[in-house]
């Protein structure tokens, strides 16, 4: 065989061979034991769910969901009582993971929804130490909801992500999520993401 032929055929080796594993391992990655989701931490909503429902109280005038969660990627924390410790820790941690992202936390807001008559006492809880945390209001039953029923795992008091376009996309259901995880998922988002 001549020289020319040996190098083709090594170049189309070099080249394809690699593209013909990654599409086997793939195709059969359940069957080989990995996980599709193993690459985020958060738990992903698929396909991402508009945020439509629902009018909130925002720096004393209603504004609707789909308003308020738009043109940053927002870290969500719905609280349905009053604030109690593990909802400071949750308030504590999206306050982290924002301050974390360094030069990409203007792209990252954190956004506090509970009822109306609470929102006065955990602004005074956590003014200080969580400035620039943006505060919204249920405003009455019927909206709180329909607002409510948008979310998966509400139960769990999770932390939630938006992307710009008001798309609840992820969901942290862990009782006490890894700062450093978040901030990995989020990283890589902002990355391939220019929206927000």
């Amino acid at each position: 065989m001549h020289s020319g032929k040996k190098s083709l055929l090594l170049m189309v080796a070099v080249f394809v061979i690699p593209v013909l594993l990654g599409a086997l391992l793939y195709f059969n990655m359940d069957r080989l034991g990995f996980s599709r989701n193993s690459i985020n931490y958060g738990e992903l909503i698929q396909p991402a769910l508009p945020l439509k429902s629902g009018k909130l109280l925002y720096q004393g005038k209603p504004v609707k969901a789909e308003k308020l969660f738009t043109k940053k990627w927002t870290m969500l924390y719905i609280e349905q009582g009053q604030c109690e410790q593990h909802c400071l820790d949750q308030l504590l941690l999206i306050k982290r993971v924002r301050l974390l992202m360094n030069e990409q936390m203007r792209r990252v807001r954190t956004v506090l929804v509970a009822k109306s008559e609470h929102i006065a006492e955990i602004s005074k809880k956590t003014s200080k130490n969580n400035p620039d945390l943006v505060f919204a209001a249920l405003a009455n039953p019927d909206d709180m909801l329909s607002f409510m029923s948008q979310f998966p795992q509400l139960e769990k008091s999770p932390v939630y992500l938006v992307d710009p376009l008001g798309n609840l996309m992820m969901v942290y259901p862990q009782d006490k999520p890894d700062a450093k995880k978040m901030i990995r998922d989020l990283s890589r988002l902002l990355k391939y993401s220019r929206l927000g």
